[in-house]
This record gives structure tokens, sequence and C-alpha cells, in this order.
């Protein structure tokens, strides 16, 4: 990870240890768990770092999650080693950074949302600097199938307009008589005049344009499936799993479940 540039996909299962050095073991470290998930400042476009699922304590009690800020942790011999400061993770990273947990986002899965409500997908993958944090572009995908067929749409930041409430998806899990907080990523309208990079059809050129209305018709045809694998992933996927903080202690075990169901979602139709 010594490029500049790293994405989400990236770091999300990589390995993750605690530096445990001492005098006598210069080298010690211990196991702390996988990169769940990249978070997101709640106002910028900006990652401040990431969830590290831990094991569960005898294959049966789930550990509480560690949160790493970005600056929080060195790679040495390719891994993820956390610092010992008290700065590099949970309350005091999110000191450190001047962040509020409860407000942080994470973007993988979020609907993309034009100015004028035109719904582009989902977040798939976000490309940002992996010292500042600062997003670099991010892709939007519409299941396996439909980008397979009509290739993936990637957004820079410029036409980021970021995170907004009130728009998009329910962010938390509520209650009876509990309104549920909306949120997406808001982009600009002039994403409508990109174009899809990859995919079959795109491939296929101008000779053989009836290839691509094929590819759409086939796509449209999954939709309903892929949709319906969706909603399978229960109330866990449209209602939450994706802020930090209060949202996440009200839905014990919510991640663990989302990202299967987001997973089997996007590629029960393959």
């Amino acid at each position: 990870m010594a490029q500049k540039l790293i994405t989400t996909s990236e770091l999300v299962g990589k390995r993750v240890f605690a530096d445990k050095s001492s005098a006598k073991k210069p080298d010690a470290a211990k196991k702390l768990g996988k990169v769940r998930h990249c978070v997101f400042h709640p106002s910028q476009r900006r990652c401040v770092g990431f969830i590290v699922k831990r094991p569960d304590l005898l294959w049966m009690f789930r550990r509480r999650d560690v949160f790493v800020a970005l600056n929080g942790y060195d790679v040495v011999d390719g891994r993820i080693l956390v610092k010992r400061a008290p700065e590099a993770t949970d309350k005091g990273a999110c000191k450190a950074l001047g962040v509020n947990w409860d407000d942080c986002v994470l973007w993988v899965g979020l609907p993309v949302v034009g100015e004028d409500g035109t719904a582009y997908g989902l977040v798939g993958d976000v490309t940002f600097d992996r010292r500042t944090g600062e997003v670099e572009s991010l892709q939007i995908t519409q299941g396996a199938t439909a980008n397979a067929l009509l290739g993936v749409k990637e957004i820079p930041a410029s036409m980021i307009r970021g995170f907004k409430r009130g728009i998009g998806s329910a962010l938390n899990v509520t209650g009876e008589g509990e309104e549920p907080v909306l949120g997406a990523i808001l982009v600009g309208d002039e994403v409508a005049e990109l174009s899809a990079e990859g995919g079959l059809a795109a491939k296929a050129g101008e000779a053989t344009a009836v290839v691509a209305e094929r590819a759409r018709e086939t796509v449209e045809s999954v939709k309903p499936a892929v949709s319906s694998a969706t909603k399978a992933a229960g109330k866990a996927v449209n209602k939450g799993a994706y802020a930090t903080g209060r949202q996440i202690k009200r839905a014990s075990g919510m991640f663990a479940a989302f990202k299967e169901e987001y997973d089997k979602a996007r590629h029960e139709d393959d």
C-alpha cells in the first residue's frame, strides 16, 4: 500500500494487528481482526478511518468493533499495524480527528442521487488518498449483471457534492413512532453525461448496437431479482447498515448481516 491512492475494496478484508512491541520484543504484535468498513467524514469528502471486526470470543461471543483513524496505523511487512497512541483508535481517534462518531458515515452501499433527484445506483467503491483521506472518485454499482453488461460509471471528486441527509435510504433502525433518518451521496447533474466504462455492451461497438439494447433489456429483467435479493437482506440493509454510532448500538450484529446480504444481493443473479 505504498501508492498514494487506495480504494475501499483494497482495505476491506485486510488483516489488522495491534502494536505490542516492547524493549525486549520490538516486533511483538497481536492480531486485532479484519477491516470491515471504511468510515467517512459527515460533511467532507474524506475518509477518516476504518472499522475493524474482531474475531468472536470462543466463536460464540461477539466482541466490540474497533475504529482506527486513517493516520492511526503503519504498514509493516505488508500488514496493517495499529499504533499504540490513544489517538489511533476509538474515542481518542474521534477527538483527535474532530468528528462526532455518531455522525460519521459508511459511503459504500449508499444510494447515489443527482441534484435533480435522479437515482444512479449505489456506491460500490471509493478511491481516496491513503494519507489525507481526500476522496479522489467513486464508482457506481448497479449489481453484478448490470456492471458486467453496461459497465461502471466512475465519478470524480469534483462532481461529488458529499453526503446529504433527508434523501435516499434510511440510515437508522427505528422504533415505533420514530421517523427514519434518510441519507445518500449527492452528485452533480453533470454525472448524467458520464459514460460507463467496461462492460460487454460497450465493447461490442456501434456495429452491434442491438447487443447493447438486448443487454439493457436483460438488465431490466433481472432488476426485480436483484431488488428482491436486497430486500431479502432484511430491514438491516434498507434501514441503516450505513451510518455509525447510535445506529450500530441499536442493531447489534447489523454490520455482519449487511455485508453478507449485500454481497448476496449483488451476486445472486450471476
